[in-house]
């Protein structure tokens, strides 16, 4: 009953406090409606004025965004063209990465290295500044290979064609023919009571000298390998008597 009574009371003080608004509002006069109206519509219109000069400054930062876009792109394209276009500098960070790795673990042949290197060199590309530096040191050390192992001296248990298989050397066992050629006629030292001179190219000695020619495009296409045939049969690896 109290809970009914509650509502009750609370329903008729709601429809008082509507009436009476309705009221107050139902007592504004016509020029008091005109003047709301008035300022109303001023609001209005100053806010449609600054909407318009806001949207008006948007256009601008767009406008602008967009000269700056193209602007940015022309200069990067012109960067680009600075060292051959993208494309250019894609092949030219792969053939770096490949060469440095090979170059550091002496892996292949120098010569094939280096003619990689002189094609890389007529490059754009190569002015990079990601690539400056390293190219250079690439170039030094390609030519610390070539220098690096001017003379082996022979150790217990080698040969020839296993000399020239280590990575320091040739990185290629066929080339032994090459260290033989060089050293058949005299090696640069050897202990007392040690040959010096290799004419048979599967008798060598600990403690040998040997030099170590730096490899050519033109040693490996001269008659070296073809001399050396009558010493070893290349498919089975049998060293025979050398023909006549």
């Amino acid at each position: 009953m109290l809970l009914a009574a509650f509502f009750l009371f609370f329903s008729v003080k709601v429809s008082r406090a509507q009436d009476v608004g309705v009221k107050e509002a139902e007592e504004m006069d016509e020029d008091q409606w005109e003047a709301q109206i008035l300022e109303l519509t001023a609001k209005k219109n100053e806010l449609t004025t600054k909407l318009a000069e806001i949207q008006k400054e948007v256009d601008g930062l767009a406008a602008t965004n967009e000269m700056k876009t193209a602007e940015l792109k022309k200069t990067e394209d012109a960067y680009w063209d600075t060292f051959g276009g993208k494309d250019a500098y894609t092949s030219f960070k792969g053939d770096l990465d490949r060469l440095e790795r090979q170059c550091n673990k002496k892996d292949g042949m120098r010569d094939d290295l280096m003619k990689k290197y002189d094609e890389m060199n007529n490059s754009k590309a190569k002015c990079h500044p990601e690539f400056f530096d390293r190219f250079k040191k690439l170039k030094a050390c390609l030519d610390n290979w070539q220098t690096s192992v001017p003379e082996y001296t022979i150790l217990q248990g080698e040969y020839l064609f296993v000399i020239a298989a280590k990575k320091e050397i040739y990185n290629n066992h066929h080339m032994w023919p090459i260290i033989w050629e060089a050293n058949e006629n005299g090696v640069v030292s050897a202990p007392r009571g040690i040959p010096k001179t290799i004419r048979n190219p599967h008798l060598v000695y600990p403690g040998q000298v040997l030099r170590i020619p730096k490899m050519t495009e033109a040693l490996r296409k001269s008659d070296i390998f073809e001399k050396a045939k009558g010493w070893l049969d290349w498919k089975k690896h049998r060293f025979h008597k050398k023909k006549k």
